[in-house]
């Protein structure tokens, strides 16, 4: 049987996990910068009060958006979980994304996060042999994106949002 602090910390991540994917969605359909805390507790199913318990700003709730994204392997097009975690479709990933490196632009912290996902991406990608062919365009990619994200410079989101395929930025 669990003990009382390990089914605490199980509630608590499961809580924090529900929180980020109704981010996701909510940033999806609305953008970061339209979307409120009100809005994410809505899609949560959490009060106000919970969210800010698990997560202090907006900010932060954004932090763990890019962490699901990293985790899952969805940083790159074409924006599809490896793991499955992201029951959206690519192009409401991609828009999500769309909306991080324009936050990332304004963010140290979140560009410096972001950086290191894109970094250990490509470390993947160069050791895993099975994908040699595609292993150029990848790196290629992950190159730009960490040159813009690192010197900070501001995207136009729908340029950014065309260039990779994607209808258009939320």
């Amino acid at each position: 049987m669990l003990s009382q602090p390990n089914r605490q910390a199980l509630r608590t991540q499961r809580t924090r996990d529900q929180i980020v994917q109704a981010a996701l969605t909510v940033f999806a359909l609305k953008g970061f910068s339209a979307a409120s805390m009100d809005d994410v507790a809505l899609a949560a199913g959490c009060s106000k009060g919970g969210l800010y318990h698990h997560f202090p700003s907006k900010s932060a709730v954004l932090v763990g958006v890019v962490e699901r994204l990293i985790r899952s392997d969805a940083l790159l097009p074409p924006f599809e979980a490896q793991d499955g975690a992201l029951p959206l479709p690519p192009s409401a990933v991609g828009r999500v994304l769309i909306e991080v490196w324009t936050e990332a632009a304004r963010c140290g912290e979140l560009r410096a996060q972001l950086r290191a996902g894109y970094e250990a991406r490509l470390d993947k990608t160069l050791t895993d042999r099975g994908r040699e062919g595609s292993a150029l365009a990848e790196i290629l990619r992950i190159g730009t994106l960490i040159q813009l994200l690192s010197r900070g410079e501001a995207m136009d989101a729908n340029a950014a949002a065309a260039r990779l395929g994607i209808g258009r930025a939320a």
